[in-house]
């Protein structure tokens, strides 16, 4: 008998994530891939979708997956000594589940059949704290429904799980007792607007230092307890960065600002933060404070405000726009 229409089936996808590597269904991808290297674990994309940053979305519609290939990586990658070549950026992974494909922040393209892949962290079901879990050199993250938050394991994922290959720095460990300087130092009046620039010098540009790593820091705090996952600001770490000198000399340094829920600098100020809620938004900048950087062309910023503050950039010949 001949079954001319019989339905094809696949074979369920099994995602093992261990150190840097990515097992699908036995094919081991290390980090950071290439488009070669997801298409001889899934074959050729059903879409590819290329913007002007050297941003890309490899689509898979009949496994719910995006694979998304970044230039913005890029320092990052070299700072860890795990960069390869241009071909080599793709970090990130989202897995949509659910009864059907939903966008978690707008996005238009997306694959046409959710994702109903099994995931794993060293072989075993992922814990997540706060819709977050790490393992090996992997951040992973649930998109849950914003105001709620996912303790333990899921027995059956219903929100879109990201996937990013996000390799730790290595650094000697330094102290943090503030020193005095005779050196001419630069003035910020807005806290936020201090820590993009921190960002930029102390984790972009690694020239200011002493590296400031939260886990260390609360080492060397011994005044009171410290809460390294703390979904609330750290407020003896926010004071380090509000007291930090930063000398003026590194200003030239500055020639963007690159805002995202996922810097450092917020990462070490509240460890568990998901990025959702306002805490850092720039919404009070000056003239002057954007002026202290003669070299400072472009950025990206999150804000509430983004009229006003945008006035202000305009006002300095900066470029701007909401992340």
């Amino acid at each position: 008998m001949f079954h001319f229409f019989k339905k094809k089936t696949h074979k369920k996808l099994e995602i093992n994530l261990q150190n840097n590597s990515m097992i699908i269904n036995g094919t081991s991808l290390a980090f950071p891939l290439s488009l070669k290297d997801i298409e001889a674990a899934l074959g050729k994309p059903d879409q590819v979708v290329k913007r002007d940053n050297k941003f890309i979305k490899y689509i898979y519609d009949n496994t719910g997956i995006v694979f998304e290939h970044s230039f913005s990586i890029n320092n990052h990658l070299k700072k860890c000594k795990t960069y390869i070549d241009e071909e080599h950026l793709i970090s990130t992974v989202f897995l949509y589940y659910g009864d059907f494909v939903k966008s978690m922040t707008g996005e238009k393209e997306l694959p046409k059949q959710p994702c109903q892949a099994m995931v794993l962290s060293d072989g075993k079901s992922p814990y997540f704290f706060s819709d977050r879990h790490r393992v090996g050199d992997f951040n992973l993250i649930l998109w849950t429904p914003y105001g709620t938050n996912f303790n333990g394991i899921a027995e059956t994922i219903t929100d879109t799980l990201s996937i990013s290959y996000f390799p730790e720095i290595k650094h000697e460990r330094e102290s943090y007792k503030l020193k005095e300087t005779d050196e001419e130092l630069l003035h910020f009046d807005n806290i936020n607007f201090k820590l993009t620039i921190i960002q930029v010098l102390m984790y972009d540009l690694r020239v200011l230092k002493p590296y400031f790593d939260i886990y260390d820091f609360a080492e060397e705090f011994s005044e009171e307890e410290i809460d390294t996952e703390s979904i609330e600001i750290i407020q003896p770490a926010l004071e380090y960065m509000i007291n930090l000198p930063i000398p003026k000399k590194y200003a030239e340094q500055v020639q963007e600002i690159d805002m995202d829920g996922g810097n450092e600098i917020y990462m070490n100020l509240i460890p568990q933060w998901d990025g959702e809620d306002e805490t850092f938004d720039l919404n009070e900048v000056g003239v002057e404070e954007l002026r202290q950087f003669p070299n400072l062309e472009e950025a990206t910023i999150m804000s509430s405000n983004f009229k006003q503050v945008k006035a202000v950039f305009d006002e300095a010949g900066i470029d701007v726009e909401l992340l």
